[in-house]
């Protein structure tokens, strides 16, 4: 071998070896780094006119677990979807409140019940059937305040579908933007491991707002594949479309057409609805809230208020069909048809209230009663007491039985509760699951021991290179004196 091949083969070990210590302090300076994939220098025997010709790198390897990295963003897009509705039924259950606790739904109820219940054992007070006003008044506030709630959640809700979605377009673009640099980096022969370390962040955002799969491509490209087949990014970017509604009423729906819908242009390929494209993640979350589960408990509310309406237009025998008993739809009858947001305009008899010229008499002697009556007749005031006591299954809404107002409150809170603790459960098994795999992920991440004992072995290649290059120095040195 001569001594200009020795120095050619020395040489082309030390890049080789520098270019290792480059990816080796790059690994232990990424450790900790979110979507960074571990680099591994690849290297080849070069030749020369079939000839051995010293080292060659063949390239920079980019090692990350392509398998647990798929199974956590399938997680992570679950975790989304619960930990978005687990907060809303959370939220719900606080307004609602519990039984223990005076500012409760139950709480009002029951100081309504006892108001009743001491108003009928000295019914001539004018200051107990005050206390019945009162009470009832605060009922029906809070019975608003949960309602107005509720309109606020399902704003918000549509809301973040529109924030969700402008994120979403945006990644998707950078997703598609990053595609072609990175089939640049390769075609030119360069390294593009940082690029796929930025995709990797951006696709990781992607997954918890839509549940998304990598498909490799040619050239380091990816495509992005929802569950049910529809391509978000394959050599183009897909765009979602949605227009936020701002004020929602209760009566407002997707089928009516007075909520926007999801539409996508642009895809690749599309299998179903748009709506179905981004099933599982906090996007469809939103949906799912607005759209579902809280015209559910509205509905739910809304049956209440009807029944206590009812309720109390059966006890008053002063009453014609069809006129305003105790509780009133916003002072008017109530309307079958118009149920929607009724928990929203309940409000207490105008007829019974001091602050507008009236008295609370008219809940001893009838709200249509012409004079008062003997102020120790107590009848109508039993008749209340009976009505809201009474076990009666509400003729709307979903609840599990015939029960008393107290009792359906109480029904009310349940299943808010079940949906809560429900959803908490699968919100906190899919976080072990997005924890598992992310340990799995890890555990083939950078090693920073392993990283060192690759650092000690280079130095030691590094030093022997570096001596060969100084023998043949040496030598060059000794024939020059010659």
């Amino acid at each position: 071998m001569s001594l200009s091949a020795s120095l050619s083969n020395a040489v082309s070990g030390l890049t080789a070896v520098s270019r290792a210590a480059e990816l080796v302090s790059a690994n232990v300076a990424n450790a900790m780094t979110e979507s960074y994939g571990r680099r591994e220098l690849s290297l080849g025997a070069a030749t020369v006119g079939g000839q051995g010709a010293g080292v060659q790198i063949s390239g920079v390897e980019r090692v990350v677990n392509q398998t647990a990295i798929a199974d956590r963003r399938l997680a992570q897009a679950e975790l989304g979807y619960h930990d978005t509705r687990a907060s809303f039924f959370l939220s719900v259950e606080k307004a609602i409140g519990t039984p223990d606790v005076a500012s409760s739904l139950s709480g009002y109820m029951d100081r309504f019940d006892q108001s009743l219940i001491a108003a009928s054992a000295t019914p001539s007070s004018n200051s107990r059937l005050s206390a019945v006003v009162d009470s009832a008044t605060g009922l029906t506030a809070k019975i608003n305040e949960i309602s107005e709630r509720l309109l606020s959640a399902r704003e918000v809700a549509d809301s973040s579908i529109g924030a969700q979605v402008v994120q979403l377009n945006s990644a998707l673009t950078d997703v598609d933007r990053l595609n072609r640099e990175i089939r640049g980096q390769v075609n030119s022969g360069g390294d593009p491991s940082g690029l796929m370390d930025q995709r990797q962040a951006i696709v990781d955002t992607i997954s918890s707002i839509v549940p998304v799969q990598a498909v490799s491509r040619d050239y380091g490209q990816i495509a992005l594949v929802t569950p049910n087949g529809t391509t978000l990014v394959d050599y183009q970017a897909a765009q979602f479309e949605f227009n936020p509604t701002g004020v929602i009423t209760p009566d407002m729906t997707l089928s009516s057409g007075a909520l926007s819908s999801l539409q996508i242009f642009g895809a690749s390929s599309v299998s179903g609805s748009a709506i179905e494209a981004v099933s599982g993640g906090s996007l469809a979350a939103s949906f799912a809230l607005r759209d579902q589960d809280i015209p559910a408990v509205q509905a739910n509310l809304d049956a209440l208020s009807r029944d206590l309406m009812i309720r109390a237009a059966e006890a008053d025998t002063t009453l014609l069909p069809g006129q305003v008993g105790l509780f009133t739809d916003a002072d008017g009858a109530l309307n079958p048809l118009a149920e929607a947001g009724l928990a929203s305009r309940l409000s207490v008899n105008s007829a019974i209230q001091s602050s507008t010229g009236n008295a609370p008499w008219r809940l001893r002697d009838g709200i249509n009663a012409a004079v008062q009556g003997a102020a120790s007749d107590n009848t109508l005031l039993n008749a209340y007491e009976q009505v809201f006591s009474s076990g009666r299954l509400p003729v709307s809404g979903v609840f599990a039985g015939a029960r008393s107002s107290s009792a359906l409150i109480g029904d009310f809170l349940s299943q808010v509760g079940q949906e809560r603790h429900a959803s908490e459960q699968r919100q906190s098994f899919q976080a072990m699951r997005v924890q598992a795999f992310r340990d799995v992920e890890q555990a083939g991440g950078v090693d920073t021991d392993q990283e060192m004992q690759k650092l000690l072995l280079i130095e030691r290649n590094y030093a022997a290179n570096a001596k060969i290059i100084q023998a043949v120095d040496e030598m060059l040195q000794s024939l020059l004196r010659i």
